[in-house]
């Protein structure tokens, strides 16, 4: 093998090197737009999603508000009014009621009723009806929080 031809095999060695660089350059270049392009639809697509969380928060709570609740319940032909001072049964963070006040004397009351009335009819279920009567009527006590 000649100089000449040692040296034009090292240029085409080189050329063909140079040539297949600068197709994984395109290719990368290519990939790189592609991704920025996604990358840009989906932060788009993100502050579209944040504002339309934005407004949906802001219509729940203009539907919380005490005229608009009234509206709606109106609306389905319900009346509310505000609870009676008898009707009101403060609690512990335990969730026990607490003494002295009128709903929960009404309900010691009715619980007395049934444990008497439990007594005069069947004499074996005085237990369980004294248990059923712990409780006033309305909710279940809440739990204390952890």
């Amino acid at each position: 093998m000649s100089v000449m031809a040692g040296r034009s095999a090292q240029i085409g060695a080189v050329m063909i090197m140079l040539f297949a660089v600068s197709i994984l350059n395109i290719l990368a270049a290519s990939s790189c737009r592609r991704l920025t392009k996604t990358i840009s639809e989906k932060e788009n697509q993100l502050a579209k999603l944040e504002d339309e969380c934005r407004r949906e928060g802001v219509r729940w709570a203009e539907m919380q508000t005490p005229r608009r609740i009234e509206a709606a319940l109106l609306r389905h032909g319900r009346m509310m009014k505000y609870p009676k001072e008898i009707q009101i049964v403060r609690m512990d963070a335990g969730g026990r009621p607490y003494p002295g006040q009128a709903s929960v004397a009404r309900a010691a009351e009715r619980n007395k009723a049934l444990v008497a009335q439990a007594e005069t009819t069947r004499p074996g279920s005085v237990v369980r009806a004294s248990q059923q009567a712990v409780q006033p009527r309305g909710r279940a006590p809440r739990r204390a929080r952890r």
